[in-house]
């Protein structure tokens, strides 16, 4: 009996020490806040009456979600393969929780779906819908934390859908961009049937390179292949950071849109501030000029963006400005500010404002008709609250 006992024990630990060795970690953000919205637009807009027939200036007040973080849920899984070495997976839902409904366009697992393998000296390699390398980091100058309430977003900031869905005009081949073809929607965030290498730290210095496939070859054209990287350096005070991508677009047997992003970031910790700033170019090619850019082949539209953050005790007080401005496009500007309070390290109240101004050639077009209206502008006052776990 004695020894029946001892063997069931060391059964029991050998059990023990293996689970020991896996670990599935649950984790999300719970986000919502009650705002005041007010957007100038033009209504009216089409083939005969390009400029619009009536300017419309609505405000409305809402719940909405997501105001200093995109809402989720997520797992992480890592099993200890030895070696230093382990076997990885990370799943990640992204939903709205003034609705309850789905995010990233109904994708179970929209912002996120892996599985690959990671090792101390080798990097992370890993397979599946990933984020880009370049988005990545190109929040790291924002000391906003790339809130609702961040200017950045002014600029050619990150699309909420996929680009070959906001194609609004004919007239225009230029996937990439809306509005009879004149304003940049954002580059995409994340891509299906990617492959991404993450390598390790190096005494400060990091990168990271994405490949989409496409994966939507035909016998006329080829796949529309996406191509992301970063390098960052980051130690002490400092961070230094640059991003690139190439993003494909569906292509036809005459033209190949794709969208270029070159991004750099400088951000510093002064203890009493940090302060953060980034430049952007942006370049939308294709083999056929597309008419709404005047003929051109290549749109380009080059952005900055500074800003800063000031704690005080267990409140932050930040604020940014930004402003874009394109070769053909037209230019936007935007300013910001936010204050957050930490309730704990897992709970934060905020309340913040933006007021962003789009100023392209529909707007000085429609201004000569509408001279006393203020199209192009939007504001957003919110107050909100933060859980993570």
């Amino acid at each position: 009996m004695k020894n029946t006992f001892i063997a069931l024990a060391a059964f029991g630990t050998m059990v023990s020490a293996s689970y020991a060795q896996s670990t599935v970690t649950l984790y999300g953000v719970l986000d919502a806040n009650l705002g005041s919205f007010q957007t100038n637009g033009v209504a009216g807009v089409t083939a005969a009456t390009p400029n619009g027939t009536s300017v419309q200036n609505l405000r409305q007040t809402k719940i909405d979600s997501a105001g200093l973080s995109g809402n989720r849920w997520g797992l992480r899984v890592s099993e200890d393969l030895g070696g230093g070495m382990s076997a990885i997976a990370n799943l990640e839902s992204g939903f709205n929780i003034d609705t309850g409904a789905s995010a990233q366009g109904g994708l179970l697992f929209g912002r996120r779906a892996n599985v690959g393998v990671s090792a101390s000296s080798f990097g992370t390699l890993v397979i599946g819908r990933n984020s880009s390398s370049h988005d990545d980091v190109a929040g790291d100058h924002a000391m906003m934390g790339a809130s609702a309430f961040d200017p950045s977003g002014t600029n050619n900031g990150p699309s909420t859908a996929q680009a070959s869905t906001l194609i609004t005009s004919a007239a225009s081949t230029a996937t990439f961009l809306n509005r009879d073809g004149r304003t940049w929607i954002g580059y995409n965030a994340r891509f299906n049937n990617s492959v991404k290498y993450t390598s390790p730290n190096f005494s400060g210095f990091s990168g990271s390179v994405m490949y989409a496939f496409g994966e939507d070859k035909t016998q006329a054209v080829s796949a529309s292949k996406t191509v992301s990287a970063n390098l960052k350096y980051a130690n002490g005070p400092l961070l230094v950071s640059g991003g690139y991508q190439s993003e494909g677009a569906t292509r036809t047997a005459t033209t190949q849109p794709a969208l270029k992003n070159t991004l750099l970031n400088v951000a510093y910790d002064f203890g009493v501030a940090k302060v953060g700033l980034s430049l952007n170019r942006a370049k939308f090619e294709d083999i056929v000029a597309p008419a709404a850019l005047g003929g051109g082949k290549i749109a380009a539209q080059r952005e900055i963006d500074l800003s800063i953050a000031v704690p005080v005790g267990a409140t932050t007080f930040s604020a940014g400005v930004a402003r874009s401005k394109g070769d053909t496009l037209g230019k936007s500007t935007g300013f910001g500010v936010q204050a957050l309070y930490s309730l704990s390290k897992r709970t934060t109240l905020y309340a913040g404002a933006l007021s962003t101004k789009a100023y392209d050639k529909l707007a000085a077009a429609t201004l000569v008709a509408f001279p006393t209206s203020n199209v192009g502008r939007t504001e957003t006052f919110a107050l909100g609250i933060r859980h993570t776990f």
